[in-house]
């Protein structure tokens, strides 16, 4: 009995692991895959992917999404996939079981572009594109916000039969909030973006009017700007420019002593007229760059009565007349008070030789007319003229206001010459005979830097042909540097024991509070890098 007992139990036992050394079902993961390999979404769109086991019955069905660019396109824990800004990224999933992977290529593309003309106001969102095909206005007490990346494409083409050009009229609020990366554009078609436009005037500009409150710039890029007022144009009817037309329209122009306008980080290029002509506001324009500013005349910036304004750390390259004209014109005693201005550490290069030779004036810094100017810590590099002021310390009704102070500059001059026969004639064929003793209104600062001879106190910048750059150039190139090499002349001397009007509390904008730079103990715009 007891072998029999023992053979059942063997037998069972032989059953039982005969039964074991069938294979189990393997439940791992062994593959996965998207359902697209490949998702074109338009900005601010989404679309879900989902993920396909192998085997379909995996036991662990968990991933780990992730993007590549999430600048690009983001991804949820859910997959949910949304288009950020233009461009290619790649959308990956990852088992958490065993690291397989399976990937999406997405490419975000702009939203179909937007045709706009007449009064407008809300929100042009990131990366659009806003072609412009009448007049703009911002009605007063409303605001239009532009975000980063868009393209304000302004049409060419005259408005009616005095071929009047496209005007930008801001009665309201103007906020324009790009990034170095993608700034918001003010531009013409791309077919007529070239060199024989540059000075062709093909829209008017951005206007404040008398009822503008605020404007913000933050890294906006303007061109092709400076187009000739007609008796209908929308600037001329609202009473902003005279009433018979013929005026060449400037860049940006404010016309209200109560408005608060800043321009940061913003570049100004291809202008028949000025840059920036300020009317009246408090204000402050910092960290900007000008180049081929003005065909017959034009300044990167101009300020009038009615106006309280910092400028600083700006690169001027080859405005047509000045860097800076500085003016108490326009004065009423009454809402237009006097002009207020700091102009310091910037950097102002080959200013004035583009001017009308018949009517030479300016050449780098240009006061007059009583207005109250502080030009201290700038670097004035192979302009025209030095620093001017007719009249200064004698007649306020010529020259700037009697407590102005123009000192503390830093004046060099290349081996450059102009071939023009009236500068031959007038005797100004290098910068040098533009700064030297006994030139005409030229302002002569006790702490001033003055070069002796052709260059003598080259500032050294890091890449910049100080020597021989053509004085009439206007192109730029984007290679230069100016910030200065560490043996730099300019690194020291400069003027810091002033205070900007807005360095301390600022101008709230927005919600956003801006603040003059604090002055530096170099000279000009930049220091070593």
């Amino acid at each position: 009995m007891k072998k029999i007992r023992l053979l059942f139990v063997l037998l069972a036992t032989a059953l039982l692991f005969g039964g074991c050394s069938k294979d189990t079902e393997d439940l791992s993961v062994k593959g996965i895959t998207l359902s697209k390999s490949a998702l074109t979404l338009k900005l601010g769109n989404s679309e879900t992917l989902t993920v396909t086991f192998f085997p379909a019955n995996a036991a662990n069905k968990n991933v780990t999404w992730s993007s590549l660019d999430e600048d690009i396109a983001s991804v949820s824990n859910d997959g949910a996939v949304t288009a950020v800004k233009p461009g290619n990224a790649t959308i990956v999933a990852t088992s958490d079981e065993n690291g397989e992977k399976a990937t999406c290529s997405v490419t975000v593309t702009l939203n179909d572009p937007l045709t706009i003309s007449g009064a407008v106001e809300g929100v042009w969102q990131k990366y659009s594109v806003i072609n412009v095909t009448g007049h703009i206005n911002v009605p007063a007490g409303k605001t239009l916000t532009i975000e980063e990346g868009v393209e304000v494409i302004i049409g060419t083409e005259g408005q009616d039969a005095n071929n009047t050009k496209i005007e930008f009229i801001i009665n309201g609020n103007l906020y324009c909030y790009g990034s170095e990366e993608m700034p918001v554009t003010f531009s013409v078609p791309a077919d007529m973006r070239k060199p024989e436009n540059y000075f062709a005037r093909l829209w008017g500009g951005v206007i404040g009017s008398q009822t503008c409150g605020e404007i913000v710039f933050e890294h906006v890029l303007i061109e092709y700007t400076g187009a000739v007022t007609t008796h209908t144009s929308p600037s001329v009817t609202s009473g902003l420019f005279k009433p018979s037309g013929g005026e060449g329209m400037v860049a940006f122009n404010t016309n209200n002593p109560a408005g608060k306008y800043v321009i940061v980080n913003s570049t100004f290029r291809y202008t028949g007229e000025d840059a920036i002509y300020v009317q009246g506001g408090s204000c402050i324009f910092a960290d900007n760059l000008f180049y081929a500013v003005g065909e017959a005349g034009g300044e990167a910036i101009n300020v009038k009565a009615g106006c309280k304004v910092d400028a600083a750390r700006n690169l001027m390259y080859s405005p047509n007349t000045n860097g800076f004209k500085l003016s108490n014109s326009g004065a009423d005693g009454g809402a237009r008070f006097q002009a207020q201005i700091n102009a310091y550490n910037n950097t102002i290069i080959n200013s004035g030789w583009r001017r009308d030779p018949n009517k030479p004036k300016g050449g780098s810094v240009w006061a007059e007319s009583g207005c109250l100017a502080n030009v201290y810590n700038n670097l004035i590099i192979n302009c025209m003229f030095a620093a001017k002021a007719p009249n200064f310390g004698i007649d306020a009704t010529d020259g700037p206001d009697l407590n102005s102070k123009i000192n503390y500059n830093y004046y060099a001059s290349g081996n450059a010459q102009s071939a023009i026969p009236q500068h031959i004639a007038n005797g100004t064929v290098t910068a040098l005979d533009g700064f030297k003793t006994g030139v005409a209104d030229v302002v002569y600062g006790t702490y001033d830097v003055r070069g002796n001879a052709l260059g003598d106190k080259n500032p050294q910048f890091v890449n910049f042909p100080f020597t021989n750059n053509p004085v009439l150039s206007y192109t730029y190139d984007d290679s230069w540097d100016f910030h200065l090499q560490d043996a730099s002349p300019a690194l020291s001397g400069a003027k810091t024991d002033f205070t900007p009007y807005f360095e301390g509390q600022g101008i709230t904008i927005n919600g956003i509070v801006y603040k003059s730079p604090t002055p530096a103990s170099y000279f000009g715009a930049f220091g070593t890098k």
